[in-house]
């Protein structure tokens, strides 16, 4: 067998037995839906009682020209009837952005069964009954909220498999290191209308499901392409946490934007901040990306805004990539396999798309690490470079001949024993003290600097060009 086949059918092995369990549907199931509740359950007819079977469905006796005694075709249209506007939480956000979104126009969107039967009717593809059941499912745990089929990811991942969709996100999330939807089955709900606990640590509902990053009623390709930090349209109307950035070094103001919020455009790391900020309870040891990322640290990697250091030489970074560009969260965290977009998983640690030592630790440092990803190699590790490469670094010869080039090529220091990956509150350049091997003290001017180190004591150093 095939690894990719093996590895699917260990997915759906795990899924079945620990999550899907025989399902029931239909009577005894619906009055406990949003669509069967007699208090707050359909009322398309006012003189018929709230969340009746007869709201959808003719009295038995009355003949009906359409299936099952319907009002209409088992098509979309009878759900819009009822759901042609956007839900109160922005989760469904009308019929409109349903209508142009890649699970309505795409004709390999067709349930392909798992627990549930598959789809075999002719213009199956982009029915809300692809993924919903009006009548309501219920498995082991109880009832399956939103009226889906299958629960969180067993329902996402019964096509992103490889087939029908093109992308193997299942395979991705078995990674070594992912987002792990499969641990987190129970704890996300479609509306969590902004409250951080949904997202905490304490308390046991620490989650990621595909639905805390993708809206599936509102997602599309790319075919224009972003620039960061616009968010890809495949996250399109998700809920996010906005921030309004104080001083160097301290905690955002926070403001959650419902998914249905559309007065500003969503950035990528506002999705991110929902888990990986202090707006809300992170587990032990991870870092406040809010904090990190603030505009006005001394120096950050430009995720919220340009970074402070507009001066570098165009040829320090490799093509596509200079001083003023903006990246994403995702171009450093994403799959090891370039044809796949997103964190979903890496066989690398901390999701990164190359491997990357956080310790610090003298070691040799090859081209195919994280940093060479934005940063030319050849300029800031290879002590082989000829002159006119190694200058495009500041902190190199001919100015400082024990430079980047020398510290990284020739004595194996790695890239993080002096420099932070996501931002410095007081230092410019990235830089951290405190590591060993590392710096134990650093200053810097518009023509150079100082600094002392596990290895040498306080020495200063002149730059290539000014900052």
């Amino acid at each position: 067998m095939k690894k990719d086949g093996f590895v699917k059918m260990v997915f759906w092995i795990f899924f079945l037995i620990f999550f899907c369990a025989a399902q029931e549907s239909g009577a005894g199931v619906i009055g406990r839906t949003g669509h069967g509740d007699l208090s707050s359950g359909i009322a398309r007819n006012a003189g018929i009682r709230k969340g009746s079977c007869n709201q959808c469905h003719n009295e038995g006796h009355v003949r009906s020209k359409y299936p099952r005694g319907l009002m209409r075709d088992n098509d979309n249209e009878l759900c819009y009837s009822c759901h042609r506007d956007e839900s109160p939480s922005g989760v469904f956000p009308g019929q409109k952005i349903y209508d142009s979104s890649t699970h309505k126009i795409d004709s390999r969107f067709v349930w392909p069964g798992t627990v549930a039967a598959s789809r075999r009717e002719m213009a199956a593809a982009g029915k809300c009954i692809n993924c919903h059941n009006p009548h309501g499912v219920k498995d082991r745990t109880g009832l399956i909220p939103s009226l889906m089929i299958e629960r969180e990811e067993g329902m996402c991942l019964a096509c992103h498999d490889g087939n029908p969709s093109a992308k193997d996100v299942a395979r991705e999330i078995l990674k070594p290191y992912s987002h792990r939807v499969v641990r987190g089955s129970g704890k996300h709900s479609a509306d969590e209308a902004g409250n951080p606990n949904k997202f905490s640590y304490m308390g046991g509902n620490r989650h990621a499901e595909c639905g805390d990053c993708h809206n599936a009623h509102a997602l599309a390709g790319d075919f224009a392409g972003r620039i960061a930090p616009a968010a890809s349209l495949r996250n399109s109307r998700v809920s996010r946490i906005r921030v309004s950035n104080g001083a160097a070094g301290t905690v955002p103001r926070y403001e959650y934007r419902p998914a249905g919020d559309i007065s500003t455009q969503l950035l990528e790391y506002e999705i991110c901040f929902k888990c990986h900020s202090s707006w809300t309870v992170q587990p032990p040891g991870q870092q406040d990306m809010a904090v990190l990322f603030n505009t006005n640290n001394a120096s950050f990697h430009p995720v919220e805004g340009q970074g402070k250091n507009l001066g570098i030489d165009p040829k320090a970074f490799v093509a596509g990539i200079n001083a003023f560009s903006m990246i994403y969260c995702t171009d450093c965290h994403g799959s090891d396999e370039p044809r796949i977009r997103g964190p979903h998983g890496s066989q690398f640690q901390k999701i990164l798309r190359r491997p990357y030592e956080s310790r610090s630790v003298k070691r040799a440092v090859s081209r195919d690490e994280l940093c060479f990803l934005c940063h030319n190699f050849d300029v800031y590790a290879n002590p082989l470079s000829v002159p006119f490469v190694k200058r495009a670094s500041r902190f190199n010869a001919p100015a400082s001949p024990n430079g980047h080039a020398f510290h990284v090529g020739r004595q194996n220091f790695a890239c993080n024993a002096c420099h932070e990956s996501h931002g410095s509150p007081r230092f410019g350049a990235l830089i951290t003290i405190g590591k060993s091997p590392g710096l134990l003290s650093f200053s810097m001017s518009p023509n150079g600097g100082s600094c002392s180190a596990t290895c040498h004591s306080a020495r200063s150093y002149s730059i290539n060009y000014p900052r």
